[in-house]
């Protein structure tokens, strides 16, 4: 019997992703009261998951491949500047749209959500560039997006991919966000649009 690499690594990600969230997450959170920014490089550690297990458990989902030709293969694309530009653009457009929603929510000025700080910003700025799209998408545009390629057509992979990635990360999202309440589900969906702009620039802007 052939063995589904692709099930046996989505099956993986999951059952590893809730482990570390439970066991790593809930206790700096639950039992040493970690601060805000120790959960915030909890919460990056825990988002490269999907890459510590693919490199880590290279040989149980792509034995007749070695780890050097993947990623290899997988950085070998030339950056192409006009998506790159209209991906950022499209991002912090959603994001600063998503800031002013969330104030309006909340009654408070736009500007009391935006610290300045000469320690504040450039660690904010760190923490960003070292979070999840960072270090996850090795697993996942990578390894699991050729695998599905390998069965579907574009479109059908695509969502596939998205519904795969949307469910992983809500929870992730979830545990992230500071409500207990009905304010968690706009957090998520926000969190989800900003994110998935990147998606939709590669969408839109193929020819270039």
């Amino acid at each position: 019997m052939k063995t589904n690499y692709l099930k046996k690594y989505i099956i993986s990600s999951y059952i590893l992703v809730w482990a570390l969230i439970i066991f790593v997450a809930g206790m700096a959170s639950l039992v040493f009261h970690a601060p805000p920014v120790i959960m915030w490089i909890v919460r990056n550690l825990i988002a490269w998951s999907p890459t510590y297990l693919l490199l880590i458990g290279w040989k149980h989902f792509r034995p007749d491949e070695t780890r050097r030709v993947f990623i290899k293969r997988c950085f070998s694309g030339k950056v192409k500047l006009f998506p790159l530009l209209c991906s950022f653009a499209l991002t912090f457009g959603i994001s600063v749209l998503a800031l002013f929603l969330f104030s309006a929510v909340m009654g408070k000025p736009v500007l009391s959500y935006i610290n300045f700080g000469i320690i504040a910003l450039p660690l904010s700025i760190f923490l960003s560039f070292t979070s999840g799209p960072t270090g996850e998408e090795l697993g996942w545009r990578g390894f699991m997006r050729e695998e599905f390629n390998k069965r579907y057509g574009f479109l059908k992979s695509s969502v596939c991919q998205g519904l795969v990635w949307c469910f992983w990360h809500t929870l992730l999202w979830a545990v992230d966000s500071e409500f207990t309440d009905w304010r968690a589900v706009p957090y998520v969906i926000s969190k989800y649009g900003r994110t998935k702009s990147y998606g939709l620039s590669a969408l839109l802007l193929p020819a270039f």
